[in-house]
Parts: C-alpha cells; sequence; structure tokens
C-alpha cells in the first residue's frame, strides 16, 4: 500500500498542477474572474476527495474475499459517479458564485492527473539521484 499511497499523493499533485494551468490560463478571459476560479478549486477539490475515498475503497476491498470485494467497488464507483454527478449539477444552481464549467474542468483532473503520475516519478527520480550524488 506504500505504492498506492505515493500514487495517491501524487495524482492528487497532478489535480492541483492541472488546475493552476485552467486558472491561469483562463483567468484573464472571463467576466467573472471569481466564479472562474472557485469553480475550478470546488471541482479540484471533489476530483482530490474522490481519489482519497478511491485509495480508501481499495484498502477495504484487498481485505474482503473476492465476490464481496467486486460488489463493494462497483457500489463505491456508483457512488462517486453520482457525487461528481451532484456536484456538477449542483454547481448549476450556484452558478452565479461557481462556473459549472471550470467545476467539470476541475473534477477532469480526477482521470487526466494520473497520466502525469509517470513524468512526476521520472522527474522526482532524477531529482533524488541528483541529490544524492551532490551529498556524496
Amino acid at each position: 500500500m506504500k505504492i498506492a499511497r505515493t500514487t495517491l499523493i501524487e495524482t492528487i499533485i497532478g489535480i492541483w498542477i492541472l488546475a493552476a494551468v485552467v486558472i491561469v490560463s483562463g483567468v484573464f478571459f472571463v467576466s467573472n474572474p471569481l466564479a472562474y476560479v472557485l469553480g475550478e478549486i470546488v471541482g479540484s477539490a471533489t476530483a482530490s476527495l474522490l481519489m482519497l475515498h478511491m485509495y480508501r475503497s481499495i484498502d477495504i476491498e484487498l481485505d474482503l474475499p473476492e465476490k464481496k470485494s467486486v460488489n463493494h467497488a462497483r457500489i463505491m464507483i456508483i457512488f462517486r459517479s453520482f457525487i461528481e454527478l451532484g456536484v456538477l449539477f449542483g454547481s448549476f444552481y450556484i452558478a452565479k458564485w461557481v462556473l459549472p464549467y471550470t467545476v467539470l474542468a476541475g473534477l477532469f483532473g480526477r482521470k487526466f492527473a494520473p497520466l502525469m503520475v509517470p513524468v512526476m516519478e521520472k522527474f522526482l527520480g532524477n531529482c533524488e539521484t541528483r541529490s544524492a550524488r551532490s551529498q556524496s
């Protein structure tokens, strides 16, 4: 689970890196920059919490028998999907303060951040190698 925990942390970092890119790239082109930023923060925070929930669910499922584990995984996937949809549709009701399309962009961070994990591992591995060389 140590590798899974490291991957979880790297994925959450990736979600927030993507959030920063979305915020910086679009905040100057919208009429309501505060709602734009808040939407991205809400979406990214939800994505981060859902990744944490997925990590905890996998930890639980590893201790269950196979059939119960599969059923638990299916229920948790449905639960996370409803949470995503609830946050997205809820943002339409408060669109004055939170822009729904930036909430959607933040939620997509959960899908795109894992693609960044190998790049981050390569970068962090190079940093660790350099620091080990400089210490010796």
